[in-house]
């Protein structure tokens, strides 16, 4: 991603900058007006539910880009993202000037759909692990719900904790 935003240093103006363990980069809901690059450190993706208390989806580190999602879906951030213990360097890019790159190279806008569409890949095969965990608890099926389970505790973080109580309602 780097060399790509590189090739493009005319028309996208990168900024460079450093967040503190903490800081929140993202947030849920706002306007999505530009992608993060995270070049070192280590951020969590975290989603706020009607209770307001934030669900962490994965633990990202560097070299992610961060906030396409919001730019290319809906124009908002579905999630926050928070820097973790460390601190965190990474670069920032305008939304409308990496649009508008886009409408002139190939090789940006493949390598972005590319990773979209393996984030939805990744979503969907979480979700279909969630509802088969709750078929089997629904069912009384053992043996899914164990293997539901085991997949959904690799994802780490709130979905472990879903997982849990997955195999409490079984219970």
């Amino acid at each position: 991603m780097k060399l790509l935003l590189a090739a493009h240093d005319s028309e996208i103006v990168p900024v460079e900058f450093r967040a503190e363990p903490g800081e929140l980069l993202l947030r849920q809901g706002a306007p999505a007006e530009r992608v993060l690059l995270l070049t070192e450190g280590t951020v969590a993706i975290q989603v706020r539910q009607s209770d307001g208390q934030p669900h962490t989806l994965a633990i990202v580190e560097a070299e992610e880009l961060l906030g396409e999602m919001g730019l290319f879906g809906n124009g908002v951030h579905s999630a926050d993202v928070r820097v973790l213990d460390e601190p965190a360097q990474l670069i920032a890019v305008d939304g409308n000037q990496l649009l508008k790159a886009m409408l002139f190279d190939a090789d940006l806008s493949i390598e972005l759909l590319s990773l979209i569409s393996q984030r939805c890949l990744q979503g969907n095969e979480l979700v279909g692990l969630l509802l088969d965990g709750i078929k089997a608890a629904h069912s009384g099926d053992g043996a899914l719900l164990q293997d539901s389970c085991m997949a959904l505790r690799h994802r780490g973080h709130s979905i472990a904790a879903a997982a849990d109580q997955l195999e409490g309602l079984l219970r």
